[in-house]
């Protein structure tokens, strides 16, 4: 649990450790380093990260959305399962965490962190981690890649779009994640495609996708979008995203507080260049992906692309009657990868359906991400920080109330 520091009586330290995974960073803490009173996650996640300030300059947050974010982790007491594993949105400029979903591209080295701290016996030459993840309420599998001896792989020539040099590949897969949002069939109207009445845009055609995080897919032009906006419009179009995510809300009947349904535009592919001022040609991917309009992303695109959105946006690719599919059906490959450009680059996502007893069954959902730790040690908090945001966050708030546990 929590201790008080060796270095003062003021401060509260945990052990804790900093790993990059895909195009995410993230804090990964044992969850019985964590407060006793689960209560007291939140508030304690947001003096950790210095949440209350946009820069987090009195924490160990990045100030961005993919780099404040908190994996939190510990043994499974399910026979099927090694290790539960919690995530944490924390807020930016805010005192607030999020807790309704889940980060795919940390959730490649919760296997890693899961071995480095000792709940999993490393296995030579691949060593395959179960987990349960809290947040969906959904099973995980993940394969990590080791040597002769067990000790996690992290040179290798695999490419993450957005992330510099080459590393191993650990491999996700969520095909066992359908309903990690409402807890049911992968599409929860019954309908492959739904028309939204969209304030500003009018009437639109979109899929909504349970699997991952839930996901509301509409083509960019028929929203007014190109699909192909890069991060500095972020704060022009947001609007357009939130509008969408508002109105799938409305249709499905969920908590306008909730971030699900995320919204993603997809596009025809064609030539683009890329944040870094590389070009892309059409032939390199399938279709266009954009995502924005979640709460915590603050009016910005994600510079790649959420991980469990591309394994939700690749099984929709390849169910027919969908959006998503309308386009990836003009694809030359459909060879089992679903490739989707993003402002880093291309993503490749593997995915498979097949129709049973008029359902849409999963059979594939897996992406390989590069992942490798970047600092271990201990972190700190001020005692007096975890009283003050303890008085003033009420305990009924999602903050606070809506920590999942593995019980639930």
């Amino acid at each position: 649990m929590v201790t008080t520091s060796s270095l003062s009586s003021e401060l509260l330290s945990i052990p804790t450790t900093i790993i990059r995974g895909g195009t995410s960073k993230g804090v990964y803490l044992l969850e019985s380093d964590m407060p006793e009173d689960r209560t007291l996650w939140g508030p304690f996640l947001i003096a950790l990260f210095g949440a209350r300030d946009v820069t987090q300059i009195d924490g160990v947050g990045g100030a961005r959305p993919t780099t404040s974010k908190c994996c939190i982790v510990g043994p499974s007491g399910r026979p099927d399962v090694d290790v539960n594993y919690t995530f944490a949105q924390v807020g930016i400029g805010e005192p607030k965490v999020y807790w309704d979903f889940n980060c795919g591209n940390l959730t490649p080295a919760v296997g890693l962190f899961a071995i480095l701290a000792g709940l999993v016996k490393p296995q030579p030459g691949t060593t395959r981690v179960s987990v349960y993840q809290t947040n969906t309420r959904t099973i995980l599998g993940i394969e990590v890649p080791t040597d002769a001896y067990g000790v996690p792989l992290f040179d290798g020539t695999a490419q993450t779009a957005g992330v510099s040099g080459t590393g191993a590949p650990v491999l996700t897969n969520f095909s066992k994640t359908v309903g990690a949002s409402l807890g049911g069939s992968l599409f929860p109207t019954g309908n492959r495609t739904d028309v939204l009445t969209v304030p500003g845009v009018g009437d639109l055609s979109c899929t909504i996708t349970d699997l991952a995080n839930m996901c509301v897919f509409f083509q960019a032009e028929e929203a007014g979008l190109s699909g192909y906006e890069m991060l500095d419009r972020g704060p022009e179009i947001a609007g357009t995203y939130h509008a969408v995510r508002q109105a799938a809300q409305r249709l499905l009947g969920v908590d306008p507080a909730k971030t699900t349904p995320w919204p993603v535009c997809v596009a025809e592919p064609r030539s683009y260049v890329m944040v870094n001022g590389q070009p892309l040609a059409a032939a390199d991917y399938d279709f266009a992906v954009r995502f924005a309009g979640i709460q915590s992303m603050l009016d910005t695109l994600h510079e790649a692309f959420p991980g469990t959105a591309s394994c939700c946006t690749g099984v929709t690719a390849v169910t027919s009657g969908t959006v998503v599919n309308e386009i990836y059906a003009r694809s030359v490959r459909q060879d089992g990868l679903v490739r989707l450009g993003h402002p880093s680059g291309v993503m490749s996502v593997g995915a498979a359906v097949h129709e049973e007893d008029g359902r849409t069954v999963v059979d594939r959902a897996t992406f390989d991400r590069t992942a490798r730790p970047i600092l271990r040690g201990e972190a700190y908090v001020r005692r007096s920080d975890l009283s003050t945001l303890a008085a003033a966050i009420a305990e009924d708030e999602p903050t606070r109330a809506a920590v999942p546990s593995a019980e639930r």
